[in-house]
């Protein structure tokens, strides 16, 4: 009976060890997508000041007049801000998903 005691004592350590692990990783990960977060609202900045320049300089008067429509009373600095969110983190994502193939490849 004892040795079936420590055997399965073994088998918890062993699962307690994985399970650490995991957590770790997991932790790493959420603390990673936390900074590329943080640097993707940073990038967005000068991109959408950059957007908005172009818009204010080279859209025409229906342009603006489709945009104001779209936008239905939201400022144009918004909309400029969110766009460039998403095209950055859109980005980031691919570029990501294409070295996790590249990766996968190499092994």
């Amino acid at each position: 009976m004892s040795a079936g005691l420590e055997k399965a004592k073994a088998s918890v350590a062993a699962e307690e060890g994985k399970l650490k692990k995991l957590l770790k990783a997991i932790k790493k990960l959420i603390a990673k997508e936390f900074l590329w977060v943080l640097a993707v609202l940073l990038l967005s900045v000068p991109l959408s000041l950059l957007l908005n320049q172009a818009y204010n300089r080279f859209a025409t008067v229906e342009i603006k007049n489709a945009v104001a429509e779209l936008l239905e009373g939201n400022s144009i600095d918004l909309a400029t801000y969110v766009v460039s969110i998403a095209g950055v983190y859109f980005t980031r994502m691919t570029v990501g998903a294409i070295q996790t193939v590249i990766k996968k490849e190499k092994k």
